[in-house]
């Protein structure tokens, strides 16, 4: 039975049965800051060749109330399985109210089906109560806090400035608590320690901000590692999956210990609209084990162990109910002290899992874990995700699987990857097959800079398709490195299986390796890279970290337009995350600053250099150094802060004085006194 034929068998059941006919209904709109996502149901009667290939048939339009003009959207994604279209109208301002209407063509005019409004979050709402946290009687020095309770209303926020830091002994499980509480911003607390986690927000809360937080100091400290051969001692009954994983004085293995954690308990997933900003989440005490190596400590120290997931403390550890909003943020581990993931989810295999539905993650930086930088793993619907920059990983980003969709990958970069091992995968890793492949991915306007796979299929689940994944990408520049590793040479998007819904095409390809530079993709499906670019793309210094376009850069205007989601200037539109002419800036954040590098690489005994080069900033705005707490072998030759001035530059000097025969990576920030940074990157070979 056809597709088409199945859908008008349930129409016309749902038409006996009293349903309503698709006609002027309200549509369910979401908003956050600068995003809204749109669900439209009962859309019966119509078929697409594509899931994405909707322009013909409809449109969205939206606008301010206060203005006359329309703006279209992104197309929408339909969802054949509950006659829904659904997708996200992107690049909105805050605090303004919108009007929405989607349209639909009906001999040859377009006639509005659905309609709606909606207001974008503010990110200086009202505020009715403001505390600082030493007047609270939660507080005592030396001691964990809860916060239980403290609801404020939408019209009336509560404020809790952190004028003193909340440092827990390992007693506390959790240096900081949030339970039960709404409409509540937790501002510039430093929080230190933890046994298993240093801020854990429970799945009863909605609507709090943790903005502008230092995290450190939190979780286990492992006392010795598994070792599965010792069966007397680790016996597989206890440690059957956890081979080389670390464990702590009680055996019990560590995994999962979070500087923020987004808690869940039984059925409810999660919290609901919670904003993580300009956070500092850092130096974790204890870290993860790599996919391989050799135990560290322990009875078994010495003995290799081979092939083995990572397993360990997480930089941010979430299941959301939605809303979530992860923006602006520095989550890091260190070259010794690595994170499992950077930013990582659980229950990834059910459609409310992880980040689960309507959420943004956007103009963070994501460095030092041993497996992924980032998990979108779950339900995918409407999860945004945008000008990150991810490094130091052994993976960028994985999206298996993509249970329900859409999600969007967009101008994020991904570049210097390695474990503690200096071994790299992929740079976003897909599939799910059959059985949960059912969400489509949009990736448009990303920078690779890898030696691996930048858009792999990799596999979830147990189908013999399992690495099945459904995709679209736009304007992506592909750029494999030099690598003398013939087995770890990869390419710009490797495809095992064909999806109906798969379409790739108007990126570029580079190969470091080959003598002409053109790159290429693997795919299954056909008529994919009609439009695709092969050769350089003329970055202004990538050893650097300095992805934007050179004026000779054929990436420069062979772009296709993505409404709502890339445009440019005069119809152009460039490829790559980085525009000609931009910013040079990553990741990107509002505040006008740029480097001359982004990441340096350095000899054992060397002296280095960025300039900042400050554009128009606010008035009182400072600076400060900090670096990773295993970064000895790197010191600052200039005062570590200062003042910073509109139309003004300033210098960082530094020097390395490290071992011989070893290899070092770390970064250091100049964090700006109103919680955004620049992120320098070392790489001592």
């Amino acid at each position: 039975m056809s597709r088409l034929y199945s859908i008008s068998i349930v129409c016309f059941v749902f038409v006996i049965f009293g349903g309503h006919a698709f006609g002027q209904q309200k549509m369910k709109l979401i908003p956050t800051f600068e995003n809204c996502s749109y669900y439209c149901d009962s859309v019966f009667d119509v078929t697409f060749d594509k899931a994405w290939n909707t322009s013909a048939t409809f449109r969205l339009l939206y606008k301010a109330k206060k203005e006359s003009q329309w703006n279209e959207a992104f197309p929408p994604y339909y969802d054949a399985q509950c006659f829904q279209l659904r997708g996200s109208i992107m690049n909105l301002k805050e605090n303004i109210e919108y009007d929405v209407r989607l349209e639909k063509k009906r001999k040859g005019k377009w006639v509005t089906a659905q309609k709606g409004d909606f207001t974008t979050w503010n990110s200086c709402p009202t505020i009715k109560k403001e505390w600082k946290l030493s007047e609270l009687k939660e507080y005592k020095a030396g001691s964990g806090v809860v916060l239980k309770g403290l609801k404020g209303r939408e019209n009336g926020w509560i404020k809790i400035v952190g004028d003193v830091s909340i440092e827990a002994p390992a007693t506390y499980r959790q240096a900081l608590e949030i339970d039960d509480c709404k409409f509540l911003i937790l501002e510039n607390f430093v929080v230190k320690g933890g046994r298993i986690d240093a801020v854990a927000i429970r799945e009863n809360c909605e609507n709090v901000r943790v903005v502008g937080a230092d995290i450190s100091a939190w979780g286990r400290v492992a006392v010795d590692q598994v070792h599965l051969e010792d069966s007397v001692n680790y016996p597989a009954t206890k440690y059957k999956r956890d081979n080389a994983c670390f464990i702590d004085e009680e055996g019990v293995v560590i995994r999962n210990d979070a500087g923020i954690y987004l808690g869940t308990v039984g059925k409810v997933p999660g919290p609901q609209n919670i904003v993580i900003e300009r956070c500092y989440i850092h130096d974790p005490n204890g870290h993860s084990n790599a996919w391989h190596g050799v135990r560290e400590i322990g009875r078994a120290k010495g003995i290799s162990y081979r092939f083995w997931h990572p397993q360990g403390p997480q930089g941010i550890y979430m299941r959301s109910r939605g809303g979530l909003v992860i923006r602006y943020n520095d989550v890091v581990g260190a070259d010794h002290y690595r994170l499992h993931d950077l930013l990582g989810g659980f229950n990834n295999g059910k459609i409310d899992g992880g980040m689960n539905t309507d959420a943004d993650v956007y103009g963070n930086y994501l460095a030092f874990s041993q497996d992924d930088g980032l998990e979108m793993d779950g339900g995918q619907c409407n999860i945004r995700l945008y000008h990150n920059r991810i490094e130091q990983a052994r993976v960028g980003i994985s999206t298996a699987p993509n249970i329900k969709g859409p999600s969007y990958l967009i101008r994020n970069i991904i570049f210097n990857l390695g474990d503690s091992n200096r071994e790299y995968s992929y740079g976003i890793k897909n599939g799910g097959g059959t059985m949960y492949s059912h969400g489509l991915h949009y990736f448009i306007n990303n920078t690779f800079h890898i030696s691996g796979n930048c858009i792999s299929s990799v596999g979830y689940g147990g189908d013999v398709d399992r690495g099945m994944f459904q995709g679209y990408s736009r304007n992506n520049i592909f750029f494999n490195r030099k690598e003398s590793n013939l087995k770890a040479r990869g390419c710009g998007i490797y495809e095992a299986h064909s999806h109906l819904n798969n379409h790739f095409d108007y990126d570029l390809f580079c190969d470091e390796n080959k003598k002409d530079k053109r790159g290429l993709a693997r795919l299954k499906s056909s008529d994919c890279e009609q439009h695709a670019i092969y050769g350089d793309p003329l970055f202004i210094k990538p050893e650097a970290g300095v992805f934007t376009l050179s004026a000779e850069s054929p990436a420069i205007g062979y772009g296709q337009l993505q409404t709502n989601l890339s445009g440019g200037t005069g119809g152009s539109v460039d490829m790559g995350a980085l525009a000609y002419g931009s910013s040079s800036l990553i990741p990107h954040r509002p505040i006008d600053v740029q480097a001359d590098k982004y990441m340096v690489v350095m000899s054992h005994q060397d002296s280095g250099k960025v300039e900042i080069k400050v554009g128009q900033v606010p008035a009182n705005l400072s600076y400060r150094l900090t670096k990773n707490k295993d970064m000895d072998w790197l010191s600052f030759e200039t005062d570590q802060h200062g003042d910073v001035t509109s139309d003004s530059s300033f210098s960082i000097l530094f020097n390395t004085k490290a071992v011989v025969g070893k290899s070092y990576r770390g970064v250091f920030f100049i964090r700006f006194s109103n919680g955004y940074s620049i992120p320098v990157s070392i790489n001592v070979l």
